[in-house]
């Protein structure tokens, strides 16, 4: 489940406890970004230095995406696309299966945000090793989908969902250029 706000704060006070009665001025500001930024909870952050002796830190929460199990151990996907340790798997949230790095996820979910597709819609994600995709829809259906054009591709999928007159059974294969497979 999703960490509090506050508990993020108690974590960032413990581990930026070395600069605790350190003179403002001599702070070593890459230090403190290096820290925050270990933390998989925050997605955005500032640091404003208010004289003579305080740090204000302010921050956004990642929020949990997607679930992953990676040697057996599961995490979330955060919004911030770090991985985020977790102790249960939960179901509100899509699965992702395969070991994407995470720039491919993020582009891959930054074009289905650009789509006519639903995110809310897609419950497993399939990262295949010839860096292509397949998503099961909450409908049970499984999309194949080719290794470029996603968006054009998506797009297609959700005209082809919406169609009354086409009977999708089990998938939709969109890997043959110019061709859709739907069975």
């Amino acid at each position: 489940a999703a960490i509090k706000d506050h508990e993020i704060k108690k974590r960032l006070q413990k581990k930026l406890t070395f600069i605790k009665n350190k003179n403002i001025f001599l702070l070593n500001k890459n230090l403190i970004i290096a820290e925050i930024k270990k933390n998989e909870w925050i997605s955005n952050f500032s640091i404003k230095k208010k004289y003579p002796s305080k740090l204000i830190i302010n921050f956004d929460k990642a929020y949990p995406i997607a679930n992953i199990v990676i040697n057996d151990e599961i995490f979330f996907v955060g919004s911030n696309y770090k991985l985020i340790k977790s102790d249960n798997l939960d179901k509100n949230l899509p699965n992702i299966f395969g070991r994407p790095k995470m720039a491919n996820l993020k582009k891959f979910i930054d074009q289905i945000n650009l789509s006519n597709l639903n995110f809310k819609d897609i419950k497993n994600f399939y990262y295949l090793k010839s860096d292509r995709w397949n998503i099961k829809i909450n409908k049970g259906i499984l999309i194949k989908l080719p290794k470029e054009n996603n968006l054009k591709s998506l797009n297609l999928v959700k005209e082809i969902l919406d169609n009354e007159d086409i009977l999708i059974k089990d998938s939709i294969n969109l890997t043959i250029k110019n061709q859709a497979i739907i069975r």
